[in-house]
């Protein structure tokens, strides 16, 4: 009897266990084969966005370099070509040298250099003769780079060069690597005058580099339009020197993106753009090892809480048994109750842990479908977005989820409902049309990114049209939803371009872009769209800083009339819907951010923001907003800003001699005697002076103190006494910030010349 028992105990035991372990080994079965792959890809995705922010934030930099030479050449305090009295000139530049000191923290030093003077200016305000480029720890000593080549190549410099990082001895003898811009002034001109030499310390891109991921552990590559490594965050991390070059010619024959390469044995995770701005190459390695240690553990901790659990489990099972002869009975409730959906006839036991089990398998088959279709779907979406290549390696991996391009032709369709339709019902109703295929195109459905849209990517023969195959599904859309539908189509015909079903996916977005901002038919062809303006953009942008200048200036006449200009450029047809709602968001910004002067903690402000940046708007919608924000604004303007007087440079100047020279002068004083605010005077100084209040006050101070020095033997407190400065330390500072010299070596120098 005990025996009989006892195997009874067992085989209840076995049967647990059975139960236990099946939906635990078909989550494993799952998912141990796929976390790496997903990982892997996460990875890649994430490689590839950090290798566009470095290039972003490098284009960024490169473009104010690029326009440095225009803004020197712009300087008119800077002689270029003038070589008369080439000590004075000398002082000038240097002192407008050291007003772009504050504009460029990311470049260590930038070095205007004149051939007319053989000298070149930093921005510090040092100034250095050619020769000293040839002594270490006097100039700027670069080991690869002699002097004499340096110079021969900034004379005689036609376009820009982009050295390198090497090895430099900066002032002081300290060894710093640098990577060096030289550009001749003006940029693309004849018989330049000089050139300018632009120094960013290594340390300093790395540092940014770092800083986009704290996590990130790879290495980064910059690389010139000539192929050459400008920079590598650490040359030697993962590949020998000897082999980078060869290695990195290897990366760009791949073109741009992520994937998985191979060398010597060892697996890196690759991403490699390339700047529309400037050409150059951003290439990010990481090694395959260091990215998976983190999913290799957590497999390994699974496995190990799993085998826990199972063992936990058996304990408990293995007592409940024994102490308690009712589990089988507990269970068979237990698969009754999850499953009973409909009648079914009496089971026993068995019958219905049997039932329970099939059921289980039933729901795992219904998961697998919808996993199978999702799988599905992300294939399609990689191949519309231009994530996948479309050739023979992707037609074999969609031919697993049965998806086919057997015709010449590829066209992808963009459907847009009303946000009031169903989501769920409608897309089923949509993929439900993916088999009325015929013997000339084949067609499937996939859901957007944005709601309540689908798209459709078909495949169909030359002679085929699909457009009225789309008018009907429009019209059988609209009468099973009663909601407006827009159907935007791009069609391709080359089917041998990697991106043909990408570039058809973009042609249909800026079809039904038009539809929604345009109106008319609901179906629309991207290549029945009329071409854009020329030109659009540069007068745009003029508009939008006239607006921004107007509302600064509280002019309400003029914001008026450039917001009815800006409207009027909107109405108009052929304006491409992106160029459309970029006018309208930066309008839209303006009127904002002038309306927020006056009331900030307006509530109705804060309604009328959240309004203006909603996402779809007709060309009418978003011109009335841009009306109603200009009237608001104007109406505030007009009625909460005071009537001010403007004063004319002539009497400005008096009122500076008679006062300026006072201890209590100050920017509100001189504005209270105009009877204006100081804001308001402060830009009619600059606009009237061509220079602002402080630097002119300061240069006016300094040119009296400058006459006592060389008429007078007073002391330097009596000096800063009679020209209106508070102390004697602030007119030495703001004496040798103007002059280059402390008041009392410019006096010694005086006496000397004397």
């Amino acid at each position: 009897m005990k025996k009989n028992r006892m195997n009874l105990l067992i085989q209840h035991l076995v049967s647990y266990l059975l139960v236990l372990l099946f939906p635990v080994l078909i989550i494993l079965a799952y998912y141990y084969p796929h976390s790496t792959a997903v990982v892997k890809q996460k990875e890649m995705d994430w490689n590839t966005h950090l290798t566009e922010q470095v290039m972003n934030s490098m284009d960024t930099f490169t473009r104010y370099v690029y326009n440095l030479p225009f803004e020197l050449v712009k300087n008119r305090e800077i002689k270029l070509y003038n070589t008369d009295d080439r000590d004075y000139q000398r002082v000038m530049i240097a002192n407008e040298m050291r007003k772009y000191n504050a504009t460029d923290g990311f470049i260590d030093n930038t070095l205007l250099y004149l051939k007319n003077m053989g000298y070149l200016f930093a921005k510090t305000g040092s100034a250095y003769k050619e020769e000293d480029f040839s002594k270490p720890g006097i100039g700027y000593y670069y080991e690869n780079w002699p002097q004499k080549q340096m110079f021969a190549q900034l004379s005689h410099l036609k376009a820009p060069i982009v050295r390198p990082v090497e090895d430099v001895i900066i002032p002081g003898s300290n060894h710093v690597r640098m990577l060096t811009f030289a550009l001749p002034l003006p940029i693309g001109g004849y018989e330049t005058p000089g050139a300018v030499l632009i120094m960013v310390r290594e340390d300093t891109i790395i540092r940014m580099l770092n800083s986009m991921s704290e996590m990130y552990s790879g290495n980064f590559f910059i690389i010139d339009t000539d192929g050459r490594s400008l920079l590598s965050s650490n040359q030697s991390a993962y590949i020998p020197a000897d082999e980078l070059q060869e290695f990195l010619s290897g990366l760009v024959e791949n073109g741009e993106g992520a994937g998985l390469y191979k060398k010597d044995g060892h697996s890196f995770i690759v991403s490699h753009t390339v700047s529309d701005k400037n050409g150059w190459q951003y290439v990010s390695v990481l090694p395959v090892t260091e990215m998976l240690q983190g999913i290799q553990s957590v497999q390994r901790n699974t496995i190990l809480l799993i085998g826990l659990m199972l063992l936990l489990e058996f304990l408990i099972i293995y007592i409940s048994i024994r102490r308690n002869y009712q589990p089988i009975k507990r269970l068979v409730d237990f698969a009754a109750n999850l499953f009973e959906t409909v009648e079914r006839k009496p089971m026993n036991e068995f019958e219905t842990i049997r039932y329970a089990l099939g059921e289980l398998v039933s729901a795992n088959s219904s998961l697998d479908a919808r996993v199978k279709q999702t799988m599905r779907d992300n294939l399609l979406f990689e191949l519309v977005s231009g994530k996948t290549a479309y050739g023979q390696e992707y037609l074999e991996q969609a031919l697993t989820y049965g998806i086919e391009f057997p015709y010449h032709s590829i066209a992808v369709a963009v459907i847009a409902m009303d946000s009031s339709v169903s989501d769920d019902c409608t897309a089923e109703y949509l993929r439900s049309i993916e088999g009325r295929h015929s013997d000339e195109m084949t067609g499937y459905m996939l859901k957007s990114i944005y709601s309540h849209e689908m798209i459709f990517v078909c495949s169909h023969e030359l002679s085929y049209s699909i457009k009225p195959f789309l008018i009907e599904l429009c019209r059988e859309l609209e009468e099973k939803t009663e909601a407006k539908v827009h159907i935007g189509i791009g069609v391709t015909t080359k089917p041998d371009t990697t991106d043909t079903v990408h570039v058809a996916y973009l042609q249909a977005m800026r079809a039904i872009e038009h539809l929604r901002l345009r109106g008319g038919n609901p179906v629309l062809v991207f290549d029945e769209l009329d071409s854009p303006k020329a030109g659009s953009i540069s007068y745009f942008a003029e508009l939008l800083q006239s607006l921004e200048l107007a509302i600064l200036k509280n002019d309400a006449g003029s914001v008026q009339n450039i917001t009815e200009r800006i409207n009027c450029q909107l109405r108009s047809e052929g304006m491409p819907p992106h160029m459309v709602r970029s006018v309208y968001i930066n309008t839209v910004s303006a009127l904002l951010n002038g309306l927020q002067r006056f009331g900030p903690n307006d509530d109705g402000l804060l309604r009328l923001t959240d309004t203006a940046y909603q996402y779809r708007y007709t060309v009418e919608q978003m011109t009335g907003i841009i009306s109603d924000s200009c009237t608001r604004l104007c109406g505030i303007i007009q009625n909460m800003l005071p009537t001010v007087r403007h004063a004319s440079q002539e009497e400005i100047t008096d009122f500076i001699e008679q006062r300026g020279l006072h201890a209590d002068f100050s920017l509100q004083l001189i504005a209270d005697h105009f009877t204006m605010s100081a804001s308001n005077f402060s830009h009619h100084f600059k606009k009237t002076m061509g220079q602002n209040f402080k630097e002119y006050i300061d240069v006016f101070r300094i040119q009296t103190s400058i006459q006592l020095l060389r008429s007078t033997n007073q002391t330097l407190d009596a000096v800063a006494q009679q020209t209106g400065f508070s102390n004697t330390s602030s007119f030495i500072r703001c004496f040798k910030k103007i002059v280059g010299t402390t008041p009392g070596q410019y006096r010694e120098t005086h006496k000397l010349i004397s």
